[in-house]
């Protein structure tokens, strides 16, 4: 029997099923060894495969323009291009591995001894092994050579389909490639890179309707909680207390300043809210509503957000993009009138 393995040269299997005599244990020992090859096989192919086509491959690089050879002419690009040529032939090839999963069932027969479906099972394993060895070896040429993009008309379809994908409910898709913004959520898209960045936070997930699948998570996310201005108001005004109040203390009684770092008084809501995902993001667009409410002033005393140029601050995002740097809090008593 000869017996291929996907990147690896053909084998001889020389022992002759009908006239097997090692006995049980040096059968098993075979028919493991031929199983652990398969599986391990498969186990590359998968994982090449998934490196290769990740976020639909490779992005467009600016200059790409002066390298590009004749070959480009012949090279896919575009979203369209990547359903409509790549994607049914890797669900094809997820078909062929599923069917080679399903002969997981091997290890049973090899432990029952039971030849004739073991004959079958080895046969159907050899012609799925090379199915998906041509198949892979097709696809990973090809997907290494497709570009999301080589055109503007490339990042034009990719904007409109983004702009599309959306749900009822959320904000209008406001900018222009490669910058957007449904506030309070900003998208920025790198193709060079292969990566799309939102709110700051990096994902491999390139399809215009996956990423605004999970700009919609996001932003259902910062929205999920009825914000209530004067209860935000009064948890800021004691971490800002408490935090002086240390500050006075590690003064040695002197004169301390009254201003105290706006990301430490995040840290202080975190821990004391017991909220573990009380993030950045949240903390800033939460600061944001506070700012556009009537709550600045609690019991006479005012919150004043100082902006800095250092990149330790709080990124507070306007609907428009427009954004600040916060820095800083100082707590005021207020002029009463």
């Amino acid at each position: 029997m000869r017996f291929c393995f996907p990147n690896r040269r053909c084998q001889n299997v020389t022992w002759d099923l009908e006239r097997f005599a090692p006995g049980a244990d040096g059968f098993l020992n075979i028919t493991a060894t031929l199983i652990d090859g398969i599986w391990q096989d498969l186990f590359d192919i998968g994982a090449n495969l998934m490196r290769k086509a990740s976020g639909l491959a490779k992005g467009w690089d600016v200059n790409m323009a002066e390298s590009i050879d004749n070959q480009t002419a012949e090279s896919l690009h575009g979203v369209g291009a990547f359903e409509e040529q790549l994607a049914p032939e890797l669900q094809g090839l997820a078909k062929t591995l599923e069917k080679l999963a399903r002969l997981k069932k091997l290890s049973q027969q090899a432990s029952l001894l039971n030849l004739v479906d073991l004959r079958k099972q080895l046969d159907e394993a050899q012609r799925l092994s090379q199915d998906v060895q041509e198949q892979a070896r097709n696809l990973e040429s090809r997907v290494e050579r497709f570009r999301l993009a080589v055109s503007e008309r490339d990042q034009l379809e990719w904007q409109a389909r983004f702009r599309q994908a959306f749900h009822a409910g959320y904000p209008p898709v406001e900018g222009e490639f490669p910058l957007f913004q449904i506030f309070p959520v900003d998208v920025r898209v790198d193709f060079e890179h292969e990566l799309v960045l939102i709110n700051n936070r990096t994902v491999r997930t390139i399809h215009p309707a996956a990423v605004a699948s999970l700009v919609e998570k996001e932003w259902d996310r910062l929205n999920r909680e009825r914000f209530n201005a004067g209860s935000f108001a009064k948890a800021v005004l004691r971490a800002y207390d408490l935090l002086l109040a240390e500050l006075t203390q590690k003064s040695s009684g002197s004169n301390a300043g009254r201003v105290v770092p706006l990301r430490t008084v995040h840290q202080l809501l975190a821990l004391k809210s017991g909220l573990s995902g009380y993030g950045l993001n949240q903390f800033a667009f939460d600061i944001y509503r506070l700012r556009r409410s009537e709550s600045m002033t609690v019991d006479g005393r005012r919150l004043e957000f100082g902006t800095t140029r250092n990149r330790g601050g709080i990124v507070i995002t306007h609907p428009g993009g427009q954004q600040e740097t916060l820095g800083s809090l100082e707590v005021i008593e207020a002029i009463k009138p």
